[in-house]
Order: C-alpha cells, then structure tokens, then sequence
C-alpha cells in the first residue's frame, strides 16, 4: 500500500480562512461600489420637481445586510428620514391621484449591466486577479 505525506495542509487552510475574510470585505466593497450609479442616475433625474432638494438628498445606498450566504444593499430612502421624505414613495409609485414618475426603477434598469461590470472589476481586484 502507498504511503502518502502531505506537507503545507495547515498553511493552506489558514490561506483559505483568510481568503474567506478577505472575500466578505470584498463583497461588500464591490455591493457598494456597484449601487453608486444606480443611486447617481436616480438623483439626477428631472422625472419630478424636488423644489426642497430634501428628496434626492434623502436617497442613500444602505448598508451591507446579510442573510443567510445572501448580500444585499438597498438604494433608496433611509429609515430616520422617512418622515422628512415620504412622499419620495408616492412619487415612485403614484396614489390614487397622482400618477407615478418612476426614477428609482428605471435608474436601476438603466444601470444594471454597470453594476455588474463594476462587481466583476471589484472582485478581480480585491483577490488580485
């Protein structure tokens, strides 16, 4: 019977920890990076009239969440500013007396292959590919 030794195994399972740890602060750097021209088209647009500038100053990109092997980000209006900027929603969305001028979707459709390009280029060079 063939005896086999392998050496370095320890080495390449802390190289492989460190990889994961490194891999999530990637994640999330390129999550972030990839919204920024979603949220820039959305706040450029010139679908309504935000006489206070207090609507397009509230859209943010949230923080990193995560569920479960799951990453995600939201481009939209933060939770302590909802009051000041509600009716952001009523502009996406409409009501039942104002049509909607969607901004947040079309700037997501727009933008998407963006993000995308962007997520690639992160992640080729957090792990220096």
């Amino acid at each position: 019977m063939a005896e086999i030794e392998l050496q370095g195994m320890q080495e390449l399972l802390n190289s492989l920890n460190e990889l994961g740890r490194r891999g999530s602060r990637i994640e999330n750097k390129a999550l972030l990076a990839a919204a920024k021209p979603i949220l820039d088209d959305a706040t450029a647009t010139n679908v309504f009239n935000d006489k206070s500038g207090r609507g397009r100053a509230g859209l943010k990109i949230s923080r990193v969440k995560s569920k479960g092997d799951t990453k995600t980000v939201l481009i939209g209006i933060e939770k302590g500013d909802i009051s000041e900027i509600f009716y952001m929603k009523m502009v996406e969305f409409g009501t039942s007396k104002m049509p909607a001028r969607p901004f947040l979707g079309p700037a997501y459709e727009r933008n998407k292959g963006e993000a995308i390009r962007i997520l690639k280029y992160e992640f080729r060079r957090g792990l220096g590919l």
